[in-house]
């Protein structure tokens, strides 16, 4: 089955944790917040800091599985004491840790905004099946099988290719010649497609009719290869109904990608490229 092509995506999405914060001294109540459930210092750490951490804990898969609302408290509170006491040692003045912490802010803004572009974003079946149709379209189904033996230097493969002219049987000096992997399956590489080789091998495999094999040898990356074209077929393309949820990721990220290109339109970007190896 041919996988379908996912479109990189311009934009880094980063999930950011802003654990405790300071604030008010005399604030205990926040009703976005909910109570506090300690006080470190007159800083309160309130019940939502806890449901937030707990929940990351959660999907970070702490060890042991729901960490104890406890233990998870204690942590919070070694946090809190830690943050203090770099405020009071002035780090958060320091030009390094501004600049973390802006870019840890831009994350998190990042990361909400795109939220909130792809909150109401839809596709209708309509859409799905336009998508598999250019992906189809674009699809390379042939598909090839082949043998080949690998050794380490031309005179080798020339060497093989004469003894295979000669009617010595191709799989067993695979067997006892090859270096690859496949050598135990007399060169078997069973069925592939066209880009699951390197150029070389795959381009030597197509010039091929089937049940010939290269009258030269063929020089790739992995060393120097004789080849046997066994045939050739088409493939059928996954079913609609397999891939919706695929088709829908690529979907989502061409229009993220749409939306950013947006972006740049309506912006004023200037790149001085003088400066990016300096």
């Amino acid at each position: 089955m041919h996988p379908f092509k996912l479109i990189p995506l311009a934009a880094a999405l980063a999930f950011t944790l802003s654990a405790c914060s300071g604030n008010d001294p005399e604030t205990t109540i926040d009703a976005g917040r909910g109570e506090p459930v300690a006080m470190v210092n007159d800083t309160p750490i309130y019940e939502s800091d806890l449901a937030d951490f707990l929940s990351l804990s959660r999907m970070s898969g702490h060890q042991g599985g729901m960490q104890p609302p406890e233990m998870a408290l204690n942590e919070l509170i070694n946090m809190e004491l830690l943050r203090q006491t770099a405020v009071k040692a002035g780090l958060d003045k320091e030009p390094e840790v501004m600049r973390q912490m802006e870019r840890m802010r831009t994350n998190l803004l990042i990361n909400a905004q795109v939220e909130r572009y792809l909150q109401n974003l839809r596709f209708t079946e309509a859409d799905l099946r336009a998508e598999y149709d250019r992906q189809v379209a674009e699809m390379d189904t042939q598909e090839f099988r082949a043998r080949h033996i690998l050794v380490a230097t031309e005179e080798e493969a020339a060497a093989l290719i004469a003894r295979i002219k000669a009617g010595e049987d191709f799989a067993t000096l695979a067997r006892e010649h090859s270096e690859d992997g496949s050598a135990a399956a007399g060169g078997d590489l069973g069925w592939f497609s066209r880009d699951m080789m390197v150029p070389d091998f795959s381009d030597a495999v197509l010039a091929l009719g089937d049940g010939q094999f290269t009258q030269e040898p063929v020089e790739t990356e992995f060393g120097w290869h004789v080849i046997l074209r066994e045939g050739a077929r088409e493939s059928e393309p996954p079913a609609f109904e397999g891939v919706q949820d695929q088709l829908e990721q690529i979907l989502t990220r061409q229009s993220l990608q749409d939306y950013v290109d947006g972006l740049w339109q309506d912006a004023q970007v200037e790149v001085f490229e003088d400066r990016l190896m300096r």
